[in-house]
């Protein structure tokens, strides 16, 4: 699946996504949004070899996940449920490249 369409694949199964983007190992942006492409790949930098991150705002939440080929950040709606979006997210990633 490329970047772009796994992003439109996960909008339309969540509809809590506000914004979303795809990074390649190194953190650089593959597909989404320009202006969470920087912050998101800081956060994964922080987060080490963690497989997931998932940090909760006043205003929403982030959640963010590596696989081999790319990793996904996501701002959602403070009411998403973390497992559901995880999961989501992790199948996601995994299928980035795989056709």
């Amino acid at each position: 699946m490329s970047p772009e369409r796994s992003l439109a694949h996960l909008r339309s199964i969540s509809s809590e996504i506000r914004d979303a983007v795809v990074l390649d190992p190194a953190g650089r942006r593959l597909a989404g949004s320009r202006t969470l492409a920087g912050p998101a790949a800081d956060l994964l930098r922080q987060a080490g070899d963690a497989a997931e991150v998932e940090v909760g705002t006043g205003r929403g939440t982030v959640f963010a996940v590596r696989a081999n080929r790319a990793a996904i950040a996501v701002v959602a709606e403070r009411s998403s449920l973390s497992s559901v979006m995880r999961y989501d997210l992790r199948v996601t990633a995994g299928q980035i490249g795989v056709r």
